[in-house]
């Protein structure tokens, strides 16, 4: 019989023998009953299904529908698209990357073609989405897939049963249970035990899976033959049978158990290897069970004791282990201070079977000398380097570090992507070299890579697991093979190539891949002309499109070179989609608010900061409020992030004209990128420039507070949008050791803050920074246009310098030169939507909030959920004069300026007009005329 099955209420439990029960009651009491369960059910997943911190609207889950054999043909069923994560809580995806939680996005799939990868439709060597009605939080792959939804559901697809395998290890079953669930290939929800967990990640080992929930759980289900599932592994026809564990009762289960952990640990993250598994709880301690002898001091327990988790011992022991991965034949792990330590689990890819077994480290998976069985430290090409993303294939590893690169070791040459010596770390090559890469994935013959919008693929395409599709340029093609090997790392082709995704997560299977991406704007389709046919690869594809682009965008032959803005809405339309209601006051947010797993890292970068914030807020007031002694203290509501020069004082002072809003006593007292820690004096936050001090400023809003419950307080320091990329976190960071960013710090202290972000024309914007940042010049004569093309040029040389010497990110981050920089919006932006809602965050532009100030501050107090005020306060707020307005002050800029100007920001206004999905980013308004 077909079912669907709905779970975006799974929290409530359902009755027992409720068919029993109905049948005798009256037909009108079996109405109310039903109605008031509907009722309740609406209100509880209303409530529960809300983050601990995500105080925008709640989504309905689109129903959870079992994809049945009838509907292969047709996998998009047509439901609601989530659009974000329902929940708001974060995932991880497979090996633990624990430095990269998920916020929720579309699934991505490519390789070998069969339910593994959520589709059976479009083109399986590139990656296109999947199951398209869902939002993921964490993926991952091997002979299966699994993937948890945004309503904390797992759902897996694909193979059910160990065959395979090379004719070695455990008999094959035909149902080793690995989906944890009846039902075929097609993708279905895990219940069971599950059902009312909330899962944040899901992991896969070769014919197991094991998922971690929200409160600490692990459960675990799939083949058990070495105790991988943290369970007795004992008997081949029965669990009395003392022979060794193959095929009997307890040798696998299609149902998750819950592992039980010792001292009754708080699991974090998990990662599954062949007959391996690894979990690290709340401290970062790592434990290991199944076959491995690297928690049990470099000797392989006895094959009835294996099932029991160990905490890893020797040098490893006394680090918090921050990321990590099971291989085949070896594991490794990352820790806090970006140390890469390795272990051989004694396996030789069939727990030992092999006529003829492979020594250990034979290929190289260590990356280090020294006893194989216990883990040691990887040294060589990663001293120095500090690693923060793991990968581990057969018997091969990939990593990331927290300045974007990737190195790799182990196997084949070609799993590597770079030439030399593969038993040693060394830096991988090709076209991934000069983007900053967060993720990394490693399969058993090939590998992958991505940074926040671009993934790249190397290795073997046989499965077609690279990404770059079939018969392409930058494939070693032999005979009349379209699949040849990749060398190189480069560019995957298809949706998620063309700009507008954010990636989220990445993971390899054996023989295909999965990808989590949040949509920015892009595209669904693979649109781009592959012309793979012809020859054309995909780095050369990609090129030609690149230029066609700018030669349209500078001749305008296909397209008008300026944007149509004459719709009597063009300047507002963007406004609605960006404004949802408010849910939550500051106090119940904070109190459902759950802590990023980075905060071990984020804390001691401004421990002053949690010595002043309450336990909870008080109640009774919408903004963040508490009592202190017989005082009430305040923390902003909302905080305009910038950009500086583009309008950020003068909305500040029309908003506080509305009755509601209490000024700080410094509109932009730079507190968090100005005000380092330790404390060095009084800076912007006297006396001692600390968090104390940064409270203070809102004591005078604090008063009217109290007085009036519903107002709220807020700040407008301009610079704080472009502190994002490591430029500035309490101070500068430039040179800082630390992977925490601005956005980071702030959401920690802060999850309840509604952000707003005004960006301008970064041509107009620098014009005017020039002559405002001469404040300190006042004796000198005004600088004319021409000066500020001598200026424009000589900065411009100096960025193209210092990149060609340093690599893009250093120079951003080292703000080289500074006011040009600041107009790299893109450059930011991703940090801030990396952790932060999104209906948290309220984007606005200039050049339209000038045209229509009425509607885009009507937005702006729905954004903040403010009345809309009475005739006589909207008379007070437009009628304020304009502040900080000096563009009539100084001449017109040079044509060649602005030409010259506009090819520089070109690529970063199209990458910010992809992000955030509209054109008008990118700055085509047609020029002013003289009235």
């Amino acid at each position: 019989m077909m079912r669907n099955h709905q779970h975006s209420r799974r929290h409530q439990q359902q009755p027992q023998g409720r068919s029993s029960l109905l049948a005798h009651l009256p037909q009108a009491l079996v109405l109310a009953a039903i109605f008031s369960i509907v009722l309740y059910a609406g209100w509880a997943y209303k409530t529960l299904s809300i983050r601990s911190g995500h105080g925008g609207p709640v989504q309905a889950a689109a129903p959870s529908v079992r994809l049945l054999k009838s509907e292969q043909a047709n996998i998009a069923v047509k439901t609601a698209a989530l659009g974000s994560t329902v929940s708001g809580r974060m995932g991880r995806s497979s090996g633990a990357q624990l430095t990269r939680p998920s916020p929720g996005g579309t699934l991505f799939s490519w390789g070998l073609k069969e339910w593994r990868l959520g589709r059976l439709q479009g083109d399986e060597s590139l990656p296109e989405p999947a199951l398209r009605h869902l939002t993921f939080i964490s993926a991952a792959a091997s002979r299966h897939s699994a993937v948890v939804t945004a309503d904390g559901v797992v759902w897996t697809m694909g193979q059910n049963d160990s065959r395979g395998g090379g004719g070695h290890g455990s008999p094959p079953l035909d149902a080793s249970g690995q989906l944890g669930r009846g039902g075929g290939h097609e993708p279905g929800a895990v219940e069971g035990p599950l059902r009312g967990k909330f899962v944040v990640q899901v992991v896969t080992g070769r014919y197991h899976t094991m998922a971690v929930t929200a409160d600490g759980e692990l459960y675990s289900w799939g083949l058990n033959d070495w105790g991988q599932l943290g369970r007795q592994a004992v008997g081949a026809a029965s669990e009395s049978d003392p022979s060794p564990c193959t095929a009997g009762a307890s040798c696998h289960s299609g149902i998750p158990v819950l592992v039980s952990m010792p001292g009754g640990v708080r699991v974090v993250g998990a990662a599954a290897g062949r007959y391996v598994s690894m979990a690290v709880d709340e401290s970062g301690r790592l434990y290991t069970w199944g076959h491995d002898g690297c928690s049990n001091g470099g000797k392989l327990p006895e094959r009835n004791e294996a099932y029991k988790p160990r905490l890893v011992s020797g040098e490893l022991a006394s680090k918090r282990v921050v990321a990590f991965d099971a291989g085949y034949v070896f594991w490794l792990a990352a820790t806090a201070e970006g140390e890469v330590y390795t272990c051989n689990s004694q396996d030789d890819g069939y727990a030992g079977t092999l006529p003829e077994k492979h020594d250990p480290n034979k290929a190289g998976e260590l990356g280090r000398d020294g006893d194989p069985f216990v883990p040691g430290r990887v040294a060589g090409a990663l001293s120095g380097q500090k690693v923060e993303a793991v990968a581990a294939g057969r018997e091969h590893a990939v990593v990331s570090t927290a300045d974007g690169k990737v190195f790799t070791w182990g196997g084949r040459s070609i799993l590597v992507g770079r030439e030399g010596n593969t038993k040693e770390p060394a830096q991988a090559l090709g076209e991934l070299a000069k983007d900053n890469i967060r993720y990394v994935s490693a399969g058993e013959y090939h590998s992958g890579a991505a940074s926040e919008t671009t993934l790249y693929g190397w290795g073997s395409n046989d499965y077609l697991c690279t990404g770059v599709g079939k018969h392409n340029k930058v494939q070693k093609l032999e005979g009349d093979s379209d699949r040849g090997d990749v060398l190189l790392p480069a560019k995957a082709l298809g949706p998620i190539s063309e700009g507008g995704w954010q990636v989220q997560a990445l993971v390899a299977g054996y023989q295909h891949a999965l990808a989590i991406a949040a949509n920015k704007g892009g595209s669904w389709e693979t649109t781009k002309p592959r012309a793979l046919n012809e020859g054309q690869g995909a780095a050369t594809a990609a090129a030609s499109t690149s230029t066609a682009s700018t030669q349209t965008a500078s001749t305008g032959a296909t397209e008008p070179q300026y944007t149509d803005t004459s719709a009597p809405d063009y300047h507002t339309r963007y406004l609605a989609p960006q404004l949802h209601p408010i849910e939550l006051n500051a106090s119940e947010y904070a109190k459902r608010y759950r802590r990023s797993d980075r905060f071990h890292l984020i804390e001691p970068e401004s421990p002053d900061i949690w010595k002043v914030l309450p336990p909870a807020y008080d109640p009774r007031f919408k903004n963040p409020c508490w009592m202190d002694g017989q005082r009430l203290r305040c923390i902003p509501y909302f905080h305009i992030l910038g950009v500086s020069k583009c309008g950020t004082t003068d909305l500040y002072h029309r908003l506080s004209k509305h009755p509601e809003l209490f000024e700080s006593r410094n509109k932009g007292p730079h507190w968090w990128d100005e005000c380092p820690y330790p404390s060095k004096g009084a800076c912007t936050a006297p006396p001692n420039g600390d968090f104390d001090g940064y409270v203070d400023l809102f004591t005078d809003a604090a008063e009217k507070i109290l007085k009036l419950p519903t107002g709220i307080t807020g700040e407008a320091s301009s610079n704080t949008f472009t502190s994002a990329a490591g430029v500035y976190l309490r101070g500068p960071s430039m040179d800082r050791n630390t992977t925490v960013t601005m956005p980071e710090l702030m959401r920690e202290a802060s999850p309840f803050l509604r952000n707003i972000v005004i960006f301008r024309n970064p041509v107009d914007r620098y014009y005017s920074a020039f002559y405002y940042y001469r404040w300190w010049l006042k004796d000198e004569p005004t600088p004319t246009p021409e000066d500020f093309h001598k200026t424009a040029v000589r900065e411009i040389a100096e960025w193209q310098s210092c990149v060609a010497q340093n690599g893009q990110k250093w120079c951003v981050r080292h703000y080289i030169p500074q006011q040009l920089i600041k107009g790299m919006y893109s450059e930011f932006i991703m940090d801030w939507l990396a952790n932060w809602p999104r209906d948290q965050l309220l984007f606005l532009r200039n050049e339209d909030y000038s045209k229509t100030p009425r509607e885009h501050m009507e937005a702006v107090l729905k954004f903040l959920g403010m009345r809309q005020p009475t005739d006589a306060e909207w008379k007070t707020i437009m009628g304020m004069e304009t502040r900080n307005k000096n563009s009539d002050k100084y001449q017109k800029m040079l044509p060649e300026t602005r030409a010259m100007l506009e090819d520089f920001y070109q690529p970063f206004n199209e990458l910010l007009a992809e992000i955030l999905g509209d054109n008008r980013y990118l700055w085509r308004d047609p020029p002013k005329t003289s009235a």
